[in-house]
Order: C-alpha cells, then sequence, then structure tokens
C-alpha cells in the first residue's frame, strides 16, 4: 500500500513568516547564560552543555530583544523581533582545516535538521574514514514540502554546505540525492544502500558502511555558519492540512509558538482534529504551546478525515505488517516476544498503516524497545 504524498505546497516559494512577540528556546539539560531582564541580540549564546558533556549542545538567541521569565523551567523565553537579514559578508572557507569547519559547526548549534536532531559537529567527527557525503533531500513524509523549496531557491547553499561537510570529513565524493520514491523513502540505510551499494551493519551508523548523511536544510546551516558568520536561527517549515487556510512553506524563527503559526496560515482549529509537529506518520501530535526546534519540518492541522485514530482491536494475524515493513519485520511477533532486530525498526509506522485492526503498532513497538534495554 502506497501512502499519498498529498505535496500540496511543493510549488509554493518559502515566504517569511510574521514574528510572534516572543520565542521561547528550549535549554532542558543545558548551562543558561542569561536571566530575566538581560537584552539579548540574535545570534547571542544563551546556553549551552556542561563542559565535558559528550554530545556538547548551544542555543542562540532568535531574537533582539529581552530575556523574561519562562512559561516553564527548561526554557528561555525572548520578547522582541528578528534581526532583518542583512546583506552579509561570503566568508571564503577554502583553507579552512577540517577542524576549524567541525568546531564552527559546534559553535553555531546546528543539530539535524531532518527530525534527527542529532548535533551535526559529532556527525562530522566520525573517527574512521568517510568517502562519501550524502545530502537527504527525499522529503518522502505526507505534505513537507519545506526541504524540496529550500532544494529549489537555495540549492548553491546546499552545495556549499555540503563541500564544507566533506572537508570536514576527508571524503572526497558528494552526493544530493532528492528521488520521489514515496515513503519512507530516504532512510538513511537507504540511501547509503542507493548510492554506495553497500549495507550499514545492524546496530551501526551510515560512517560504518563509508558515509554521512545529513539533511537539506543542515547542509544549508553548514553554509550559513561558515560562510556567513550565522548560527542555527530559524529553519523552514511546511504548514498544512485540511484546516489550514493559507498553506505553504514559511522560515519560521526557532521558538516560535505552533498556534501563532496556524494563526497566520489561517488555520480554522474548530475543523482541527490533532495538531501535528512534523509529519503525519512520523510527527508528534502536539499542543498549541509547543515550539518550532530544529527538527520541526511541518506544522499540520489535520481534520477528522485526514486522520485514524488506533481502536486496538485484536490482531488477527494477517501478516500486513510484515509485507509493509521496509526492513522485513514482523511487528506482531516483535511486540510477543522482543528480539534484537528491534533495532532495525525506524518508527516510520508503515505496519500501522496498514494494519486492519488499527492497532497502536508504534508505541507498541517503542515499549517493546524498552523492554530490551
Amino acid at each position: 500500500m502506497r501512502v499519498p504524498a498529498l505535496k500540496l505546497t511543493e510549488g509554493d516559494a518559502i515566504r517569511p513568516l510574521h514574528p510572534a512577540p516572543s520565542v521561547r528556546v528550549r535549554t532542558a539539560g543545558l548551562r543558561e547564560w542569561v536571566a530575566p531582564g538581560d537584552r539579548v541580540a540574535a545570534g547571542d549564546l544563551i546556553a549551552e552543555s556542561p563542559e565535558g558533556e559528550r554530545f556538547g549542545r548551544r542555543r542562540h538567541s532568535p531574537y533582539d530583544g529581552v530575556v523574561i521569565p519562562a512559561k516553564r523551567s527548561g526554557e528561555i523565553q525572548i520578547v522582541g523581533r528578528p534581526r532583518e537579514q542583512l546583506p552579509a559578508p561570503h566568508r571564503e572557507p577554502a583553507t579552512l582545516s577540517p577542524h576549524a569547519v567541525v568546531a564552527a559547526v559546534r559553535d553555531a548549534g546546528i543539530e539535524g535538521m531532518g527530525g534527527g536532531v542529532f548535533p551535526t559537529w559529532v556527525k562530522l567527527s566520525p573517527g574512521r574514514p568517510v568517502e562519501c557525503v550524502i545530502v537527504n533531500g527525499c522529503e518522502s513524509e505526507p505534505y513537507l514540502a519545506c526541504d524540496r523549496r529550500v532544494l529549489a531557491e537555495f540549492r548553491g547553499d546546499v552545495e556549499c554546505g555540503m563541500r564544507l561537510a566533506m572537508r570536514a570529513v576527508g571524503a572526497d565524493r558528494g552526493v544530493i540525492v532528492h528521488d520521489d520514491e514515496g515513503y519512507p523513502g530516504g532512510y538513511e540505510r537507504f540511501l547509503v544502500r542507493q548510492v554506495l551499494g553497500r549495507e550499514v551493519p545492524p546496530g551501526g551508523r551510515p560512517a560504518d558502511a563509508g558515509a554521512i548523511v545529513i539533511n537539506v536544510q543542515t547542509a544549508r546551516a553548514i553554509h550559513q555558519a561558515l560562510c556567513l558568520g550565522r548560527p542555527l536561527l530559524d529553519r523552514v517549515v511546511t504548514v498544512d492540512g485540511g484546516a489550514v487556510r493559507r498553506r505553504g512553506n514559511f522560515t519560521v524563527p526557532l521558538g516560535t509558538e505552533l498556534g501563532h503559526i496556524l494563526a497566520c496560515a489561517s488555520a480554522d482549529l474548530e475543523l482541527a482534529a490533532a495538531i501535528v509537529a512534523g509529519g503525519p506518520m512520523m510527527g508528534v501530535e502536539s499542543p498549541l504551546d509547543a515550539v518550532v526546534e530544529p527538527g520541526t519540518g511541518g506544522v499540520l492541522a489535520l481534520t477528522r478525515e485526514e486522520i485514524r485514530r488506533p481502536a486496538d482491536n485484536p490482531c488477527i494475524r494477517c501478516g500486513d505488517c510484515l509485507e509493509a515493513c521496509p526492513v522485513g519485520l514482523s511487528a506482531r511477533h516483535l511486540i510477543l516476544r522482543p528480539a534484537a532486530a528491534l533495532s532495525r525498526c525506524m518508527e516510520c509506522g508503515m505496519c500501522q498503516y496498514v494494519c486492519p485492526s488499527d492497532r497502536s503498532l508504534v508505541a507498541l513497538l517503542r515499549r517493546a524497545k524498552e523492554a530490551l534495554r
């Protein structure tokens, strides 16, 4: 069964979003360098991981403004406005060492923008030879088209970021992949097999097969950090769904609430049966005060006709989950008897999508994974 693409905004140019009065930047587990009352400028470092933490992260202010008491702990809230995009001198990074590229990516706070939200500087420090950097532009999730628009409008930026990533890992080859093979195309392991003809070993990462895979917007963020001196402050987001009247692709400051985005897109919340951050297959149903983070590729307001709530009827042993799984796993068997093969499950939701009993298979598989730990 093929998942419909529903790329209704693929031809819509990227537009700026009218800024919210404030943004809320997530800082859980980080040291905060600002306090209520402090003035900040867009791009200022406001929080970072404790010294020596293995997967160090950094957060920067998306706004020029003032820090106010946050709604909840683990956040910094800033009242103000994003800085106007002034022309910036283009730095020439050709003479930078691999170490300097990795350090600049770390300092810019770049994280995986395809949904994984893994610190990019760590990915660019594989500790083993890498021959190819693969830029993932497949974006197979239904509705989402933001990466396609970035690739269409800023391909030069993406190619520059790819070359910088190649310099960081010592790769002599870079490939931008944007095949439209349908969902769940674009999974890292599939791309490595497609480009290099190799399999990522069970429990391993693409680097174990000689590749690094980064998202289109991650590549562009690398370009902006190295060439324009700009940390990660915003991202392009697709806003869509049957309850949205003004769908499109918008540049959104990180920390912007979903409710503000949907208001700007003239969403009818009375029609919305679910608000989803991300795509409908792997995204997360979220409250209106949830905020955009580096991995948030979409904000969807879906009607009742666009969603299907799990009914959790008994399994009828039809085998549809096994047939639909892109890596050949039986959800039924792994839920009953958790096994090491669960590490291959990418939680794409195809098993749940085809299940005639409408079982909550993704949640059950996650629970089975926890049982193995």
